[in-house]
């Protein structure tokens, strides 16, 4: 039997009689998907250690390196270290597992990074605690620190534990030292691995913060160190190394479902479109964007309208996350047919999702979102999906495929005896005292410099991180503020805006005043200084569309002149903003008005109509603008 008809008749059935069947049929997808499995990622830099061996060992088909191997690249600096061998390996244990690297006093590894190797990296340490001739692993107590950045304080470990951190090299090498905690005498490692990861893997301005003060931008992601609490995949099988680009592990989600019952579990055979999406074979493997979690309908005892909620115990109080979901719409038939509305602790972090709006308009295409949140009270962080008020009674659903938690470490790190301590804080208070002095001696100049210099108008501020757009012809929709507009001289005019009558438009981005929220960001409405109502569409720093939406935009919609298309008022490129104004739908959006319940349905005149206006401003879009307005 061919492999194509093989399948099908796995998945004939929609109907899955019993779990043994269950999970044949999720292994056949991941067989699947195999076959269809991207070119592997190579990091720039890569280095698996196997410590205090003098053999190379292997763990999921990957060679670990002794580590006194390649002294050029890795060294090892430390004063008393020693070799341990495990006396009575059991016959499961992995040959990684059967050594370590000893450490009765402060020790570290260095690795030095190529030069076009700097940027966000893996860290991984492997801890499995034996017992050997003079030492009891499991006894160990002891804090690791990479560039400064404490990762464990008063660390000790009875099981085998992989703990894994993402950060940011911007140096010629990242060193990551081991500290025995005096009433130990000792720490230990088995393996390490250090290696680049995938560009653009953390986006610096890409995440949303969630919180009772509503959402907003969260800012400088790359320069915390993550470390992963939980990875799962939802709706699908454990997933190992081998299933991975990123020799990651996923773990099923059904121990975190707070009721079961609201969930029912969706597959698919066919493999997500990666070129469409937001998200690629690094970001999360095919297994996971082609299983699912979504609402159980089927389940009389509930009614229609509820979440599917998923508990992660992190432990950590007050502690910052990062919440990384994953997508894939495996659950609808045509596009712009799923809506639905995401909650992070019981904040909304995302309502109306329209995940065709995320991914060019393709089902099947893998995209992820990002959120920032601290953690509860409880010492759990809560995820739910639910209906939004724009599904239809016929269509109401909500999906999640795959769910990543990540925790913020910010703490620099700190080790040695309390002596040392005792002097950095007599330095430091000598010097801070010296440092406010000297503020206050600036301060005073400066008050007596103010009274006698006019203040000077604020001076424009050139977007960092992408090339700012030079000459965009206007039209004759554009609206100038009076008097403070930046010229740049086009056929009509000049389409920017300043930054500040942006900011008076909409009550410097006043949450009460979103109007929309979309993979761009946040759409505001604002009133420009003619009193224009305008639609003000605030781009997210390293958003997913980011700059080439946005030069697009202002490159096709400046040359837009139809009264069955929306016109291009303006733009801003200041202070690291990217920002469209648009012409201000007093309607509100079609889709409101078509699938949400707060409207009263359309009449076929009514539809009729906005058929014919669609078609013609398609058609003006397609025959060019010469011909003029229709």
């Amino acid at each position: 039997m061919a492999k194509s008809s093989f399948f099908q008749t796995i998945l004939s059935s929609s109907e899955l009689p019993s779990m043994a069947t269950q999970r044949l049929y999720l292994f056949s997808l991941t067989l699947l998907s195999l076959l269809y499995l991207a070119k592997p990622f190579v990091p720039t830099n890569h280095f698996l250690l196997n410590c205090g061996s003098h053999a190379n060992a292997s763990l999921f088909n990957r060679v670990f390196v002794y580590d006194s191997a390649n002294p050029s690249s890795v060294s090892l600096s430390a004063d008393r270290s020693v070799s341990v061998t495990d006396r009575n390996p059991s016959p499961n244990s992995p040959i990684l597992y059967r050594t370590a690297r000893v450490f009765t006093a402060d020790s570290s590894y260095k690795f030095i990074v190529k030069k076009n190797g700097t940027g966000t990296h893996f860290v991984r340490l492997h801890f499995s605690p034996f017992r050997a001739r003079n030492f009891d692993l499991g006894s160990a107590k002891f804090n690791v620190v990479a560039n400064g950045f404490l990762l464990v304080r008063g660390f000790s470990v009875s099981n085998t534990v992989l703990k894994e951190y993402i950060l940011e090299i911007d140096g010629e090498f990242l060193e990551i030292t081991f500290s025995p905690v005096s009433d130990s005498g000792f720490a230990f490692v088995n393996a390490i691995e250090v290696f680049t990861a995938p560009k653009d893997f953390i986006i610096d301005d890409g995440a949303r913060l969630v919180n009772s003060n509503g959402i907003e931008n969260y800012k400088n992601l790359t320069s915390q160190v993550l470390e992963t609490v939980h990875r799962i995949n939802v709706g699908g099988l454990k997933l190992t190394p081998f299933n991975d680009t990123l020799w990651r592990t996923w773990i099923p989600d059904d121990g975190f479902l707070a009721f079961k019952t609201a969930a029912k579990q969706a597959v698919t055979t066919h493999v997500p479109n990666y070129q469409t999406g937001g998200a690629s074979p690094e970001i999360a493997p095919a297994n996971v964007y082609m299983t699912a979690q979504q609402m159980n309908r089927d389940n009389l005892t509930l009614n229609g309208i509820f979440n599917v909620t998923w508990d992660f115990p992190v432990g950590s109080f007050g502690a910052s996350y990062l919440v990384r979901l994953h997508f894939c719409d495996i659950v609808s038939p045509a596009l712009n047919q799923l809506y639905f509305n995401v909650y992070i602790n019981d904040y909304a972090a995302y309502r109306d999702l329209d995940l065709s709006m995320l991914t060019f308009h393709v089902l099947s295409s893998p995209v992820y979102l990002d959120f920032v949140v601290d953690s509860e009270d409880s010492g759990v962080i809560r995820v739910s999906i639910g209906p939004s008020d724009l599904s239809t009674p016929s269509r109401i659903n909500a999906i999640l495929n795959g769910a990543e938690i990540m925790r913020l470490v910010n703490v620099k790190g700190l080790h040695g005896e309390s002596k040392k301590r005792n002097v950095w804080i007599l330095v430091g208070l000598v010097v801070g005292g010296f440092v406010i002095v000297c503020l206050g001696v600036a301060a005073v100049l400066l008050i007596f410099k103010c009274k006698k210099k006019k203040p000077k108008p604020p001076r424009r501020v050139e977007s960092a991180g992408w090339t700012p757009l030079r000459v965009f012809g206007g039209s004759s929709y554009s609206r100038m503020s009076e008097g403070t507009a930046t010229t740049s001289p086009g056929p009509n005019g000049s389409l920017r805006i300043p930054f500040v009558d942006i900011q008076a438009a909409t009550n410097n981005f006043d949450k009460s005043l979103i109007i929309g929220m979309g993979g761009f960001g946040m759409v505001y409405k604002g009133v420009l200084k003619d009193n224009t109502k305008v639609a003000v569409k605030r781009g997210v720093p390293g958003s997913r569309q980011g700059l080439p939406e946005f030069q697009t935009e202002i490159t096709v919609f400046s040359k837009i002149r139809h009264r069955h298309l929306v016109s291009l008022v303006g733009y801003c490129e200041e202070q690291s903003e990217m920002i469209l104004v648009y012409e201000y739908m007093e309607n509100g959006p079609l889709k409101n008005h078509l699938y949400g319940l707060k409207h009263p349905p359309l009449s076929w005149k009514q539809r009729l109509e906005i058929c014919i206006g669609s078609a013609r401003g398609l058609h003006y879009l397609h025959t060019g603008s010469a011909q003029g307005n229709r």
